[in-house]
């Protein structure tokens, strides 16, 4: 696994906890908001075609036991 990776993993668990742990936040609301700001993140540099052509490949590489991570090589 990627140092990205484990770092989003690590950032990812430790933001829906606090989420869980606060009565005025839902974790399920806070991973559509970690998804949307990603994909906004996304937009400000990539079109909506590309971005949605990752979301469908994230989508298909859930299957894997281990995906990979590519930096543009």
């Amino acid at each position: 696994m990627s140092g990205e990776s484990s770092y989003a993993k690590t950032v990812v668990a430790q933001t829906l906890e606090e989420a869980r742990t606060r009565p005025t936040m839902d974790a399920d609301a806070m991973g559509r908001a970690l998804i949307q700001a990603v994909v906004e993140q996304y937009l400000t540099y990539r079109d909506s075609a590309d971005v949605a052509r990752e979301l469908e490949y994230l989508v298909e590489s859930l299957q894997d036991d281990d995906p990979v991570v590519t930096r543009g090589c």
